[in-house]
This record gives structure tokens, sequence and C-alpha cells, in this order.
């Protein structure tokens, strides 16, 4: 079975995630040891009120992984268990196989949790005897042509160490919702979707009212240093950056630490 589905981030703030024709959406959630995507949480519950599948990704740096994994998991600490995690794999490290390798440990010894890898269709033979193939799904990006739409399934990359690819990031010219995104394809049913997410099958039942991310946290911090300022004009400005929904979830956190 083959799924559609795209990966998004803050470059496409403002897209109907629940319009989107896609079985699936990535949300890009964190960078390094310092940033957090704005419009993750807004994307994530987007999908979850859809009903679409999810994941969430952490974009590599230089820092150490054992650092990066544990920004990752402390800033999204409740989408652990209900969408598939990612690292996303492009920078270059000193050792990057043994840094990923690291970074993966770190994330499963405090969640449980495989993360899948992305990385480019030429790396892939830099992970042979590396254990990461055996434990780790592979999410592969290759663009063989200039495609704009949905083409063939069929991966044209020898992907080894790997038996098989997860999932194929097959073009980033993808146009639909009124942008040009990522496309891709994953090689699984809605069910072994849910296995990646949640390997246990206990503790993660995806409801609208999961609504207790570390993005809306850092957020309510943010309000209550006064970043985002006061009343209706904080109402106003937290509106236009991410959504109404964002805004009364965040401010029922301030509420609550405020009393």
């Amino acid at each position: 079975m083959t799924l559609r589905g795209a990966d998004i981030s803050h470059w496409q703030s403002g897209i109907k995630v629940s319009d989107l024709p896609v079985d699936f959406i990535i949300c890009k959630a964190t960078e390094g040891v310092g940033y957090t995507d704005r419009c993750c949480d807004g994307f994530i519950q987007a999908c979850i009120d859809s009903g679409k599948l999810w994941g969430f990704y952490h974009f590599a740096r230089t820092n150490s992984p054992e650092d990066e994994a544990d920004y990752f998991v402390n800033e999204c600490r409740n989408y652990f268990g209900h969408g598939i995690p990612v690292l996303d794999y492009e920078v270059d490290n000193v050792d990057n196989v043994r840094w990923c390798e690291r970074f993966m440990s770190r994330v499963h010894e405090q969640t449980g949790v495989w993360p899948l890898l992305y990385i480019s269709a030429s790396r892939c033979r830099q992970y042979k005897g590396s254990w990461i193939p055996d434990q780790c799904g592979l999410w592969i990006a290759g663009y063989p042509d200039n495609r704009t739409t949905w083409g063939s399934e069929d991966i044209p990359y020898d992907i080894a160490p790997w038996s098989f690819a997860a999932i194929w990031q097959f073009t980033d010219k993808l146009g639909i919702g009124g942008f040009y995104i990522d496309g891709d394809y994953a090689y699984m049913s809605k069910e072994a979707w849910g296995r990646y997410a949640n390997p246990t099958g206990q503790g993660a039942t995806q409801t609208k009212e999961d609504k207790t991310s570390k993005a809306c946290e850092t957020l309510a911090d943010e309000v209550i240093s006064g970043k985002w300022g006061n009343g209706e004009d904080r109402r106003k400005r937290l509106t236009e950056a991410y959504d109404a929904a964002t805004y009364e979830h965040v401010q029922k956190i301030v509420n609550d630490r405020l009393r």
C-alpha cells in the first residue's frame, strides 16, 4: 500500500492543512538546540482535527547529538507516541553516521521510539556497517525529474544497506494548496504508520483535545515575558502569526500559570 503526503514548515504558513489531498503531513518541529518552528503545533493540531496521519522532524545542526536529541524530545514531548518522529540529517559533522547513531539512541532512550532517518539518496551507502538501517526506517530524498504532481511510485535509487524505504520525498515542487511544497510517498498502511509512531501501542490516543504541546508552552513563556503584548493587541498578533485556536490555547496556559 502507498500513501500520499507532504512535508511542511513555517515557509508554508497559511496553508490549509485540512484541504490538502494527502494522507499524511510531516511538520518541521525543531532545529539545533534553540529553534522551534512557530507553525508546527498549528499544523499538527489541524492534522489531528482533520484525521490525517502526521509526523514531526528535527533538523540537525553541528551541536552535540545528545544535546540536540534532548532539545527535540523536550520541545515535542507530547507528540511522541502519536506521530512519527524524524531526524532530518543534511548537515556534515566530523562523523555523520556516529552522530546519527548517538542522536537516535538518545531519543529512543527517552521515548521508547526510534525516529526515521531522512537523508539524500547519495548518503545511503555511508550507513553500511551501522546498526541504523536495521533499527530505523529510511525517509529518502531524491528528485529524478522536475515533477509538480504525482507520478511513478518506484524509487530509482540504490538505497542499500536499507532493504526498503519507508518514505520517499520525490519532489520539492508539488503544486497543491496554493503552494509548491515537498511531495512524498509512504510505502505502508495507515496501521503501519501507527506502529512506527507508537511501537508498543499503549498510551497514544489521538484526540482533538491533545493540545498540550511544547510549542504552545514556549509561546506561553514568551507571552508572560511580554513579547506578544497585552489584551486585544496580544490576541491580534498571535492570531495573525498562528491562528485563533492557538491564541486561545496559549492564553489558557498563561491564565493557568498566573492564577
